[in-house]
């Protein structure tokens, strides 16, 4: 294990659960899309980093390709959503970068990172800077506010989820991946409700259903569907 690795320690605070079944049926994004190889050691996770410790990016790949932890990274999991054309929906920033235009339709939160610190803003009023920022995420909805459930009603709609839990002022990042059978899962208010109770002060729903997965260095939950952007947290030392 190389050096960035035995960091671990400081920059990822807790592996916290290994539960489940990996899979889901669609959203929007992936709808109509053929599922993609068998998933290898499915596993749900809650991986926490400290910001001061970490940096995010975005990795736009072909959505045939699999998920895969790039060399030296701490983790690579599904990020913001895609129509049926394979095209990103919703603002998505890398190291400053704009991968994706912001979408006021789209709506849900736009997580942003700067230096040490992340943020959740409300995706209807957000206004991108002229200046873009270290990493941006947009996608829906919110499911905590100022540590209170966002969430208004109970669809009964359950699927594989992956989420942003925001704690201590945003200088830690808590990345909840829910894998599930078909039907399975937790339910969008059950998920919020969850994260709520265990002290997450903002929370954002990503691309879940088929497209949740994540692997980290020592375990791999593949998604059973296509990911167009991937999150890949390394440490902040790293090149």
């Amino acid at each position: 294990m190389n050096g960035s690795l035995q960091r671990l320690g400081r920059g990822v605070l807790a592996v916290l659960t290994l539960v489940g079944a990996l899979a889901c049926r669609g959203r929007r994004s992936d709808r109509d899309a053929p599922p993609a190889a068998s998933p290898s050691s499915p596993a749900a996770a809650r991986l926490v980093f400290g910001l001061t410790d970490v940096r995010l990016a975005i990795v736009d790949q072909p959505l045939d390709a699999r998920l895969a932890l790039p060399a030296g990274a701490l983790a690579a999991f599904n990020g913001g959503f895609f129509d049926a054309e394979g095209e990103a929906e919703g603002y998505a920033v890398s190291r400053g970068r704009v991968l994706a235009a912001y979408d006021p339709a789209l709506g849900g939160g736009v997580l942003v990172v700067r230096g040490p610190r992340a943020e959740l803003y409300d995706g209807e009023t957000f206004a991108p800077p002229a200046d873009p920022p270290d990493f941006a995420l947009q996608a829906r909805p919110r499911l905590v506010v100022d540590g209170a459930v966002n969430i208004q009603s109970e669809t009964g709609r359950r699927a594989a989820r992956t989420a942003l839990c925001l704690r201590d002022d945003g200088r830690s990042l808590e990345v909840v991946v829910r894998p599930a059978p078909p039907d399975a899962g937790p339910t969008l208010l059950e998920l919020a409700r969850e994260l709520a109770a265990a002290g997450c002060e903002d929370a954002l729903n990503l691309d879940g259903g088929p497209s949740t997965g994540v692997v980290t260095p020592t375990r791999t939950s593949q998604p059973r569907g296509p990911i167009r952007h991937v999150v890949v947290v390394r440490p902040r030392d790293a090149r």
